[in-house]
């Protein structure tokens, strides 16, 4: 067979050790050129130790033009697809193209061809089914970081410079994609502040020159890589928020000058402009009508916590979240669809973020977010419909299929948990356009170029070498996309339909049953690439899935009718045997709606071993795991027969019972992620401290030095600025806010402690459910036979009694006030209320026993006194689940039990509880009033002289 040029030229190339530089540089051509669009010629100069030698040339040679020639072969063989991924990684070729990066040492088209020739990795990396996490570790050094930094911080950027920040964007955005760990560490070393000063500029350009195409910044690049800097974390989102630079240009005030001015470049005479004023944010959106609140309260204070739009309420959206209102403005003014998307993506995300708030009021959260709710129903939520509309008929391989990829799952970001924004969906169309390109992800799809497998009995007399041996395709890019695009569509129809049966029985109706049971069908590992759509489905896939039908299967309705119909119960409950704790985990999700005691499925799930599938889970390290599995396991029990229940409890084990109950969390500790990169350094980025100087204590402390003006107080107490410069925003102390929530995402003990409490308050509630129904005297004897009568009033008086605890942060500070009522020092707090009102239920249902159970429970003298500051809680289930307890306390079987139950009237006064009932008679929640007359009825009739008449 006659060989091709690249290969002549590669062995002329690997024996030329001295050759001149013309030689060097018409030997690395003819290797492009022949290459170039021939995967099979590009495979077959990997198998002859092609990049062994690019890596010497880069390494060794000085002449910019060969090190470029070398460069654009690299990305070449690149962007081939995942299989080219370990042979160049193991080839040391990306340590000496990172070294080429600094904007000072290299010319600006050796940097232009080294940031593609790494971006094309990258997205090849990301086509594996499994990414190696090692990537990460070879591209993101401390060498590295400073020369993309040096990149982003270009003051005056040329057309040139620009290129360069939207590919160094384009490879943040790709690789913090799939690390959840890098993130942290390039905001640490000022990576996101760097984005937040270019995106400030470009902001402040934009508001003079709208309509004009004056600069050569890819917007869309930034915004991504800012996207996907901050996602699912509310920490870095607020760093963002309280940027320096974008609090700047977003201010509110009107008449602020710049003590600190921004230096924003003027991409036509690239000249420096001071900026001297702002971005108009509050008259960038036309005026929204924000109606009054419904609130459970009364009289002023309900109407304190509502807004009616005026002037002045219209400056309170934009003061509490003026990015969010501008990303509004640019999306409407913004033709390009791929921007608008970027920048929907990154208003989803803020806005989630903002309503994640844990140091500001509750109420002032709720407020800011209706009007944001208000304006996104409005200005954004029907922009994002009409780009998956749009977005449809968009064929693979066209610059905007990246719209039709993600614009469902932008939509779905927006909308999530809000019913208001799911309406606004519904009303713009929504089901429609999601379903038909759900619907389109499970055609055909014909591969434009046929994946060539080498034959493995050719050149085996080249001995295999890492770096010469080529790894597993990966997908092929259209059936990437068809992923894509599924998991996209999934992900917007479980938003919609996540909370209103009217939204779920739409998604039904739009007939994309028969898919969502196609889409929980894994994919097997065996020639992903050669696979077609309908064969199986990627993680991601299952995974939106499995958040489809849970949402769905909320409806009983649709559970009796169309999911049972469809056959979702197995592959379901197939999906529990998968080995991705993220899609046992979602599986799990759905399982719990589809054992309720409603549900035809219960009983087939349970011939097909469910119970033991989820004792097994229970069990597992994975405290999510542990909780999904409790969850589905309480749904189970309730209304069960006996012997379910008690095959339940025997499963779980009464010992592992207790210790769930009780609480086994631990501080954990990190594990270490360091390794030895390509250059030989050790690499510990992704474990990253505090060391590199981006404290947030100093990052507020000089963030001070230039904004801060004399703190006062004005007659209520509020903190302000005298000088003016700070924003509503910046009152609440920002400071406290952003340490509170560095410290719930970045201590592992504080995540460690409430998972376990999650896992506590299902396994109260699993013990709840089991004492329930027409067998519950005989199962709560069962309980007190299997565990102690005293183990389970223990287990219950540690849920209620106090917790001496001294606040160490502004978050704890926060949540000690949050009982003003229950509190007499400064140092006590109490269980979260989601654990006292699981242990409540626990003791509705023991009141709600026998005679004998009751007078066991009301003979639980520490137990008494840990409930009675409970029913001044501020949680009105607390309240109300404790006048519910007390009703069947005082609950008088029959005439023999009268006697008794006027003992334990007696003891209620004598603890205070009885007057702890009657003055929740005028309690703002209508519930706990009703159940207060009933519970004095009930006490007054056994006591003599009773009030109540």
């Amino acid at each position: 067979m006659v060989q091709p040029p690249s290969l002549a030229a590669l062995h002329e190339l690997k024996t030329a050790t001295h050759g001149s530089t013309d030689q060097q540089l018409r030997l690395l051509r003819t290797i492009k050129n022949d290459i170039v669009g021939h995967g099979q010629r590009k495979r077959l100069v990997v198998r002859h130790g092609l990049l062994d030698c690019l890596a010497h040339i880069l390494a060794s040679s000085p002449d910019p033009d060969v090190q470029i020639q070398t460069t654009l072969i690299v990305a070449s063989l690149a962007d081939e697809g995942a299989a080219f991924v370990p042979p160049i990684l193991y080839s040391n070729l990306v340590h000496p193209l990172l070294i080429l990066l600094p904007p000072t040492h290299s010319p600006a088209r050796l940097v232009t061809a080294s940031l593609r020739a790494i971006n094309a990795l990258a997205t090849s990396w990301t086509l594996s089914p499994r990414p190696d996490p090692q990537f990460i570790h070879h591209v993101f050094t401390k060498r590295t970081i400073a020369s993309f930094l040096d990149i982003l911080r270009q003051p005056l950027p040329t057309s040139s410079q620009q290129l360069h920040i939207a590919l160094t964007s384009n490879l943040l955005a790709t690789c913090c994609a799939q690390s959840s760990q890098l993130p942290s560490v390039m905001l640490d070393h000022g990576i996101l502040d760097a984005l937040a000063s270019t995106l400030a500029s470009f902001a402040l350009l934009y508001n003079k020159h709208p309509a004009s195409s004056h600069t050569d910044l890819d917007v869309t690049a930034l915004l991504n890589a800012i996207s996907n800097l901050v996602h699912d974390s509310p920490y870095r989102a607020h760093r963002l928020i309280f940027s320096n630079d974008l609090k700047r240009i977003f201010e509110h005030s009107p008449d602020v000058t710049s003590s600190d001015p921004l230096i924003t470049p003027d991409y036509n005479q690239h000249q420096p402009r001071t900026s001297t004023n702002v971005v108009p944010v509050d008259s960038l959106l036309p005026k929204v009508m924000v109606p009054l609140q419904k609130s459970l309260s009364f009289g002023h204070h309900a109407l304190i916590n509502s807004r009616l739009f005026s002037d002045q309420s219209a400056a309170n959206v934009s003061v509490n979240s003026p990015i969010c209102v501008w990303l509004m403005y640019f999306v409407r003014s913004q033709p390009d669809p791929i921007c608008r998307l970027a920048a929907l993506r990154l208003l989803a995300i803020l806005n989630n973020a903002l309503d994640a708030d844990v140091v500001a009021p509750r109420s002032d959260v709720l407020a800011r977010s209706r009007e944001r709710e208000r304006q996104m129903a409005l200005f954004a939520v029907p922009i994002a419909v009409k780009l998956v509309q749009d977005a449809l008929d968009t064929p693979f391989g066209q610059e905007s299929a990246v719209v039709k990829e993600d614009a469902c799952a932008v939509l779905a970001q927006l909308i999530e948990n809000s019913t208001e924004l799911q309406q606004a969906a519904l009303d713009a169309g929504a089901v429609k356009h999601v379903s038909q390109l759900f619907r389109k992800s499970f055609d055909p799809i014909t591969l434009a170029r046929p994946m060539w497998s080498a034959n493995p009995q050719a050149d085996s007399h080249i001995p295999p070498i890492p770096s010469t041996s080529l790894g597993h395709d990966g997908l092929a890019p259209e059936v990437m996309h068809a992923m894509k695009c599924r998991a996209g569509a999934l992900e917007a129809l479980a938003a919609i339909a996540e909370k209103e049966d009217a939204n779920r029985k739409a998604v039904i109706d739009s007939g994309i049953i028969s898919n969502l049971i196609e889409s929980l069908a894994p994919m097997r590992d065996s020639d992903p690439s050669l696979l077609a759509s309908k064969v199986g489905n990627t993680v991601p896939v299952l995974l939106a899935a499995c958040r489809a039908a849970t949402a769905l299967s909320r409806s009983v309705s649709l559970l009796r009718t169309a999911l049972i119909d469809a056959g979702i119960t197995k592959p379901i409950y197939y999906l529990l045997a998968t080995t991705n704790v993220e899609v046992q985990i979602a599986a799990t999700n759905v399982i719990c709606n589809l054992v309720l005691e409603f549900s035809p499925m219960r009983q087939d799930l349970v011939a097909a071993g469910v119970v033991t599938a989820l004792c097994d889970q229970a069990k597992r390290s994975n405290s999510k795991l542990r909780q999904a599995s409790l969850w589905a396991l309480k749904h189970l029990v309730l209304n069960s027969p006996k012997d379910m229940k008690t095959e339940c409890l025997e499963q779980l084990g009464t010992g592992w019972l207790v210790q769930a109950v009780n609480g086994t969390s631990q501080p954990s500790t990190s594990v270490p992620l360091g390794t030895i990169n390509a250059a030989g350094e050790q690499v510990d980025l992704l474990n990253a401290s505090d060391a590199s100087g981006m404290d947030v204590d100093e990052w507020t402390e000089q963030d001070d030095e230039d904004e801060d003006g004399e703190v006062m107080m004005d007659h209520n107490g509020t903190r302000y600025q005298s000088s003016g410069l700070r924003s509503t925003l910046d009152t609440i102390n920002y400071k406290a806010r952003l340490r509170s929530l560095r410290k719930n995402e970045h201590d592992p003990s504080i995540q460690a402690k409430h998972d376990d409490m999650l896992v506590q308050e299902q396994a109260l509630d699993f013990i709840r459910n089991l004492i329930n129904g027409d067998d519950n005297v005989a199962m709560i004897e069962h309980l007190n036979s299997v565990l102690g009568v005293d183990r389970l009033f223990q287990m219950l008086h540690n849920k209620l009694r106090p917790i001496s605890f001294q606040p160490q942060t502004p978050l704890d500070s926060h949540r000690s006030q949050d009982y003003p009522a229950q509190s007499q020092q400064s140092n006590t707090v109490w269980q979260p209320p989601e654990l006292i009102n699981a242990a409540l239920g626990v003791i509705i249902h023991v009141a709600g026993g026998s005679s004998k159970h009751r007078q066991q429970l009301i003979a639980q003298t520490p137990l008494l006194t840990a409930w009675l500051p409970h029913f001044t809680h501020t949680d009105r289930r607390i309240r109300v689940a404790s006048v519910w307890a007390i009703i069947n306390l005082t609950w008088v079987d029959s005439a023999a039990d009268r006697e008794d139950a006027k003992a334990r009237a007696r003891t209620l006064a004598s603890f205070g509880i009885d007057e702890k009932v009657r003055a929740l008679a005028e309690d703002v929640d209508a519930d706990t009033r009703e159940r207060v007359k009933t519970a004095v009825r009930q006490i007054d009739e056994l006591l003599e002289g009773g009030r109540y008449r």
